[in-house]
């Protein structure tokens, strides 16, 4: 019996996979992957294979990740949206207490947001990294239901890792540049300490109050989905929450 999919070609360009790529992964022959991206149709096995290549599930290769095609209703989250608020106000305050020049302040904010970005296209491509981030509304009003989300959840975490890195990176190469190149600043430490770990705290601004509300989110959403999906509603949080972390 045919199976109808969808995007099986959109979720290969996604990753960077040629044909060829994809059929090694899933097991199928590269001719059989050409007809399935053509004509959107498969057999059961054939699709459980490509769920299995693409860590999706089944159902979700009916729909484009993170693009929910039935009708559904959005859910708003007053939270979510004081804690951009709050995000909002923490910015200011960062660079009014701890404040140095600005010209360091936005370069230590393009370094950590401009490095992440574009780690995470290169690791996960264009398209799945402008999706992740255009989806961040979903911190104020998600949508009742949507496919993809353990992709997405993978790929904010991801995410999260690669801003840390970049923000402990940035904030050790400042600091041994400043101690090789600009040793009249060790006179004045917390000038010194504030320089050096600006990187690193945008890195945590970035994660902790926007990225990980979001991840939780996510998390939430689909610990939700799960349970709908589940004979009476029934459903073990273990099976989702802290999975990711």
């Amino acid at each position: 019996m045919a199976e109808k999919i969808l995007n099986i070609a959109g979720l290969r360009k996604e990753r960077g996979w040629s044909q060829e790529k994809l059929a090694a992964i899933s097991g199928l022959s590269e001719r059989t992957i050409q007809r399935i991206e053509k004509d959107g149709s498969c057999s059961l096995e054939s699709k459980l294979a490509l769920a299995c290549a693409f860590e999706l599930s089944p159902q979700d290769l009916l729909q484009t990740p993170g693009v929910n095609t039935l009708p559904t209703e959005h859910i708003t989250d007053w939270s979510g949206a004081f804690g951009l608020l709050i995000l909002g106000l923490v910015f200011p305050v960062i660079v009014f207490f701890t404040g140095t020049d600005g010209r360091w302040e936005l370069v230590s904010f393009l370094t950590v947001m401009g490095l992440t970005v574009t780690i995470s296209v290169m690791t996960h491509g264009f398209n799945s990294t402008h999706q992740l981030f255009k989806n961040t509304s979903w911190i104020v009003s998600h949508p009742s239901r949507v496919s993809g989300l353990n992709q997405f959840i993978i790929h904010a975490n991801h995410v999260i890792l690669i801003a840390y890195t970049i923000g402990l990176m940035a904030s050790v190469v400042t600091g041994l540049t400043l101690v090789v190149h600009k040793q009249e600043m060790l006179g004045n430490m917390p000038y010194f300490a504030a320089v050096v770990v600006k990187p690193l705290v945008y890195a945590l601004v970035f994660n902790e109050f926007w990225f990980r509300p979001y991840k939780r989110k996510m998390e939430r959403m689909l610990s939700q989905q799960m349970a709908e999906d589940l004979p009476d509603g029934r459903h073990d949080d273990n099976d989702v929450d802290g999975t990711w972390d």
